[in-house]
C-alpha cells in the first residue's frame, strides 16, 4: 500500500502540535513569578512632614548590598506601597537606604529638604521576609 501525502505529514504535524502545548503549559506555569526577580517581600508606609501627611513625594529604598531600587509614591494620606518593576511590587530583602524626592510642580516649593534626596544622608530600612514592613517616615520639612 503506497503512503499518501497526508499520512507522511501526520506525524510531523502531531510532533508540532505536541511541541505547542508543551510550550503553552510550561509557559502558563511559569508566569506567576518571574524568575528574574530576587525575593521580595511587601512593603509600605506612610511619609509625614512636620507630622502631617504629604502627598506626591517619591519614596526610594536602594539595597545596601546593591542592585535594583524599589519605589512608590505617597498619596493623599501619604501612604505608599513600593514597587520593585511593573509587574513586581515589594522590595528586595535586607537593609536599604531610604530616598524622599518631592515630585508635585503644582505644590509648594521646597517642601522637603534635599538631604532626604542624597543618597549618603538618608535614612534607613531593613526589609525582612517575616514582615511586617510597614515605616513611617516622619520627615523634618521647612
Amino acid at each position: 500500500m503506497k503512503e499518501t501525502s497526508i499520512q507522511k505529514t501526520m506525524p510531523m504535524l502531531t510532533r508540532v502540535m505536541l511541541f505547542a502545548i508543551l510550550t503553552i503549559s510550561l509557559g502558563a506555569g511559569c508566569l506567576g513569578r518571574d524568575a528574574s526577580h530576587p525575593d521580595l517581600a511587601e512593603v509600605t508606609g506612610v511619609v509625614t512632614v512636620n507630622g502631617k501627611p504629604v502627598q506626591n513625594v517619591a519614596v526610594v529604598f536602594n539595597p545596601e548590598a546593591g542592585g535594583h531600587a524599589s519605589r512608590g509614591t505617597t498619596d493623599a494620606e501619604g501612604k505608599f506601597q513600593l514597587k520593585y518593576s511593573g509587574s513586581a511590587a515589594g522590595a528586595t530583602l535586607g537593609r536599604h537606604d531610604v530616598l524622599f524626592i518631592y515630585n508635585d510642580a503644582d505644590g509648594p516649593a521646597n517642601v522637603l529638604p534635599r538631604k532626604y534626596a542624597d543618597q549618603t544622608a538618608s535614612m534607613n530600612a531593613e526589609v525582612t521576609q517575616e514582615g511586617p514592613n510597614e515605616f513611617t517616615f516622619d520627615l523634618k520639612g521647612r
